[in-house]
């Protein structure tokens, strides 16, 4: 079946070419109205038309001739990630406001992968990057800046990278708050569990976990445990397990799988927190309140981590200097930290 053109609409609607065109390319205001130099009247029958015909704009085509495509890429690590699917919602919706639909995509923790998706969006023409990057991927993204797409790195950092904005968490702050929270509570051999990505919000959060451990002169209680994203669970409940046998009182699961896994280990261990470990975890869930003890977490700021990504990355597009963010996390208290 023959394709509907935008000839096909102006010859069916007897107008020109270049009004159909302002007409389907025309914004709308907050009432529905369009925004465009034509008659009302005479916008009106041409969407009609359009709308009998079945025409669909070619925006392939449009972005050529503008060398904008109204879109942007989102490609955190897992978008499957509840912490990332609560970002991208947020994203999706900021964007919407500018105009801009959002196209998404997964590196799963891989600089291969990455690259091979960066190539994709930049094939597409697409107008900027969102990026949560992942261990090696400063070529991947140093693609994009030198095709003069404006990238802004979300929730992770990379210290080398010039030129790119930034929308982070104080993760060092993250974790020295819940440490001390433990600490705070009379819990003093404290340990963590992290995964062995080499991506700053975590090395950061380890940081924080430290330095809190060392400014009451606990250095030798001070260890991170390390897992694989493949391992994670077996090696969780071997963790905790050996932890508790040790005496350790206190556990800091610095992201939300993390803590969910620890607390599935904890139950199936037949332990109870805080008597037998205490415990802070990170992100957002209802089960950290529907637990039968209720869980201490950090709570990272979803909606202004994914909205100040989008505004930074509008005013880059716009021509405007890249811009860092640091936002502050906050502590909600529940009785898996209670005072011993």
């Amino acid at each position: 079946m023959k394709r509907v053109t935008i000839r096909d609409v102006a010859r069916e609607a007897n107008v020109s070419v270049t009004l159909v065109s302002f007409v389907m390319n025309a914004k709308r205001d907050s009432e529905g109205n369009l925004d465009c130099p034509v008659n009302p009247n005479t916008a009106k029958r041409v969407l009609q038309v359009a709308q009998r015909l079945g025409y669909r704009r070619n925006f392939a085509a449009a972005s050529l001739r503008s060398g904008k495509s109204n879109s942007i890429a989102v490609i955190p690590n897992d978008i499957s990630n509840k912490f990332f699917a609560g970002i991208s919602r947020c994203v999706e919706d900021r964007a919407q406001e500018f105009g801009y639909t959002v196209f998404f995509a997964s590196s799963d923790e891989k600089a291969t992968k990455l690259d091979h998706t960066m190539d994709a969006v930049l094939a597409h023409n697409i107008d900027g990057v969102i990026v949560a990057p992942c261990a090696g991927s400063e070529a991947a993204i140093q693609k994009a800046l030198d095709a003069r797409v404006p990238v802004v790195l979300l929730d992770r950092n990379i210290e080398t990278m010039k030129g790119v904005g930034k929308v982070l968490l104080n993760d060092r702050e993250a974790g020295a708050m819940a440490t001390n929270e433990l600490l705070d509570n009379g819990y003093s051999n404290i340990e963590m569990i992290s995964y062995n990505l080499s991506i700053s919000s975590l090395s950061e959060r380890e940081k924080g976990y430290r330095e809190a451990m060392m400014k009451r002169d606990l250095y030798d209680k001070v260890k991170i445990h390390y897992t694989s994203y493949g391992e994670s669970a077996r090696d969780v409940e071997k963790i905790i397990k050996d932890a508790v046998e040790r005496g350790v009182d206190g556990m800091f699961l610095p992201t939300y799988t993390l803590s969910a896994l620890a607390l599935s280990a904890i139950k199936k261990l037949k332990l109870k927190i805080p008597q037998d470990i205490a415990i802070v975890g990170f992100d957002e869930s209802d089960i950290y309140s529907l637990y039968e003890t209720t869980v201490t977490h950090i709570v990272q700021p979803l909606r202004q981590l994914g909205e100040k990504s989008v505004d930074v990355l509008v005013d880059m597009i716009k021509g405007k200097p890249s811009e860092e963010i640091v936002l502050t996390p906050k502590l909600i208290v529940g009785g898996s930290t209670q005072k011993k």
